[in-house]
């Protein structure tokens, strides 16, 4: 296993440094000594209770130890901060970090309970080049990783430990006739841990690469409509066919979004997702609808609403498990409703309930998470 870890360790290495160095060289012509300046620092602590449902297959742990309740209670701390490198007048170079860990004591299982520990975190680079005719430029790199000790069996779902690197250029066209077009090209290398219970997870490495094209238009209200692909590459599954031995997808995507700002801040999207692949198993049929609502209430609360619902349909049905990376965050159906407001200058206090109902990393297996949080968020005050 630690080798393992090692060997991954050494390919975000061999992914992440080209391109922090390549942002650094062009956009760094000149020393930029003292300009560095925290724009945001936010600290972040609680505790959730969750309910977990579902009647699925164990596939972390040699032993049946499926049930069909679980719960759990878990605390968790974090930090996020964002980090201006450098500002000119046309070009900006900044970091954001993101950071947490999540410690759960859990139940309900038939053989014994489990303990299991989440550590995550992202950074990302993002610079941005204001051409004069064109428009804004945007070249961002990042990594992310999580690790996950004890990962316990279902329903209880957790995400697999993993390394990703990712880096995209974004173009922001100046408007034409009041529409403003933008047009992103973006690449990701994927890679799963494993360890002596889990070697299938190995089978969920890929590289993705795609581009979204979209077209926005409106003032106190906006419409957007994009379209995308993305070609995917999983080199450790393979197809049963020897003239196209390895696995490769290619997802095709159309949307549309809606969005009003004022003193209640409204989002409406919808989208649609068409996956189809050299292998059988994974071909489907996505529509996924999204809601985001933000309004202020008396007392000096503030109400924050995300829900999405999503409808996915595999064209070929098999008696077997498929391995679907990534499909419990991109097909989920979830809601989240966050009551928040101030409790000291630099100290917000955050009541949050959610829902969610998920794909695991075996295909059509879903689980079913219900949850109620306290958070507790510090802004240290600026000097």
């Amino acid at each position: 296993m630690r080798r393992q870890c090692r060997k991954d360790e050494g390919r975000v290495a061999r992914w992440i440094l080209p391109l922090v160095a390549a942002l650094w060289t062009t956009a760094l012509p000149e020393p930029a000594e003292g300009q560095l300046k925290w724009q945001d620092l936010v600290f972040t602590g609680g505790f959730s209770a969750e309910g977990y449902r579902g009647n699925l297959p164990a596939v972390t742990v040699p032993a049946v130890d499926s049930t069909d309740h679980a719960s759990a209670v878990a605390g968790e701390m974090g930090a996020r901060g964002v980090v201006s490198l450098f500002t000119r007048e046309n070009r900006t170079l900044g970091l954001e970090m993101d950071a947490g860990l999540r410690q759960f004591a859990a139940g309900g299982f038939e053989v014994r309970d489990y303990a299991p520990r989440e550590w995550v975190a992202r950074l990302d680079l993002a610079y941005r080049h204001s051409l004069t005719r064109t428009g804004v430029l945007w070249i961002e790199a990042g990594a992310g990783g999580r690790k996950v000790e004890d990962r316990p069996p279902m329903p209880l779902f957790i995400q697999p430990g993993y390394l990703t690197v990712d880096g995209r250029v974004r173009m922001d066209f100046y408007p034409v006739r009041g529409v403003f077009f933008d047009a992103e090209l973006g690449g990701e290398a994927g890679d799963y841990q494993t360890s002596v219970l889990t070697p299938q997870l190995d089978l969920l490495d890929r590289k993705s690469f795609g581009g979204e094209v979209g077209a926005t238009w409106g003032a106190s209200w906006t419409v957007r409509l994009h379209t995308g692909f993305r070609a995917l590459a999983y080199k450790n599954q393979g197809t049963f066919d020897p003239s196209d031995p390895y696995r490769r997808d290619r997802a095709y995507s159309l949307g549309a979004t809606w969005a009003v700002r004022s003193s209640v801040r409204a989002q409406i999207g919808v989208e649609g997702t068409f996956n189809r692949s050299n292998s059988d198993r994974p071909e489907y049929n996505a529509l996924r609808l999204q809601a985001v609502v933000a309004a202020p209430l008396p007392g000096g609360l503030s109400l924050n609403l995300f829900g999405a619902l999503t409808r996915k349909d595999y064209l070929i049905e098999t008696d077997f498990a498929r391995l679907v990376p990534g499909e419990e965050a991109d097909n989920a159906s979830q809601v989240y409703l966050e009551l928040a407001r101030p409790l000291l200058v630099n100290l917000d206090g955050a009541l949050r309930f959610g829902w969610t109902r998920a794909e695991t990393d075996i295909g059509e297996s879903y689980f079913q998470r219900y949850g109620a949080s306290f958070l507790l968020r510090y802004r240290p005050r600026a000097r």
